[in-house]
């Protein structure tokens, strides 16, 4: 089949650095056949030579060429663009945070139905091994009846582009923070509605976004899921943390390890509110299971690095399927809603204003 014609909208770190970089390794399925953006020296790409330079959106939007656009702007601006592109005939790959808020999406979706498009939330770390990893161990049950888990994408960072600035819908929230959003979401399950605490600070970055963030996501019958981003975290602290009532698991990107007990081989327990004998401490000796687990491809570096090529390449293999087949997407805009509407709660709670596309 034809490779599918891709126009970008915005061609900044995100639109050439890891789209535009990625489809140079998937010329026989996507070619980029235009590119868009407010700065005229960076409307090039030399693995693209032919490509049509823009200077506006919509003239991007009115070339008949363009069968795909992806929207890299500036995060207040996603959905605006996004909705453009799809009334006029685009299939849309939208960057994170995809849309600002609920009423973003909303529109976004409605736009895709009445135009009979592809809306695609470029939420590629749902392909990363070692979140896929976590995922089946946790489904397995080997550590039990999951409590508890701690996602933690750490560093010592400071930054002083728009990425800080609210203005432009920046902020460590909307920035790497829907993948860890995402991420928690599957582990939390579809069981019921997740409840929300959550705080926000502004430690180190130029601007007055917040570069940091910790919050809580829980409910009555799904784990505690505890979201951390911090700019201020010299030492390595790892990844995840998942506890279970049989075991637990940490590690990152590079190395899992869990260690769990069978507890069919161990008697059971019951109340006893008898003092011990020698006023000793409850104890038993417990023989633990240890496994461990590497990843097959490399990983990102962390927080604000650029993402592996595998899951991007895994996320451009279904957009391709779902356009040129017309096989189902794997992750739905609608899917993607309900993480929206968790972080949408985040700066509600902390009384953050949210900024608005001209």
């Amino acid at each position: 089949m034809e490779p599918i014609k891709v126009g970008v909208i915005g061609f900044g770190r995100s639109g050439c650095g890891i789209h535009a970089s990625g489809i140079t390794k998937m010329r026989d399925r996507f070619n980029i056949v235009a590119i868009c953006d407010e700065i005229p020296e960076r409307r090039t790409h030399e693995e693209f030579p032919d490509a049509k330079a823009y200077a506006t959106a919509e003239e991007l939007l009115a070339d008949k060429d363009v069968e795909l656009v992806i929207v890299a702007t500036y995060n207040f601006s996603h959905a605006k663009y996004a909705i453009k592109a799809l009334d006029a005939g685009k299939h849309v790959l939208c960057e994170k945070p995809f849309g600002y808020n609920t009423d973003d999406v909303d529109a976004m979706i409605a736009a895709a139905k009445r135009n009979n498009k592809i809306l695609q939330p470029f939420q590629q770390r749902r392909y990363e091994e070692d979140f896929q990893k976590v995922l089946e161990i946790c489904k397995s049950g080997v550590l039990g009846e999951i409590k508890y888990i701690r996602i933690a994408w750490s560093g010592f960072t400071r930054r002083w582009d728009w990425q800080t600035s609210r203005a432009f819908g920046g902020g460590q929230l909307y920035n790497n923070g829907p993948h860890l959003f995402d991420h928690g979401l599957e582990l939390f399950g579809t069981k019921e509605e997740p409840k929300v605490c959550s705080f926000i600070r502004n430690s180190l970055s130029s601007g007055d976004a917040e570069d940091e963030f910790n919050v809580t996501i829980y409910g009555d019958k799904s784990p505690q899921i505890e979201l951390i981003i911090s700019a201020t975290t010299a030492l390595p602290v790892d990844r995840w943390l998942v506890c279970g009532t049989a075991g637990t698991l940490k590690g990152n990107t590079k190395k899992l390890e869990w260690k769990y007990v069978d507890w069919s081989k161990y008697p059971e327990k019951k109340l006893d509110i008898v003092p011990l004998e020698g006023r000793v401490y409850c104890s038993e000796k417990l023989e633990y299971i240890t496994e461990t687990w590497e990843p097959e491809a490399a990983a990102d570096s962390g927080a604000g690095a650029a993402p592996a090529p595998a899951p991007v390449k895994k996320l451009y293999d279904t957009l391709y399927a779902a356009i040129r087949e017309g096989k189902p997407q794997e992750i739905k805009p609608e899917d993607i809603r309900r993480r929206i509407a968790v972080m949408q709660q985040v700066y509600e709670q902390n009384n953050v204003p949210f900024p608005k596309a001209d």
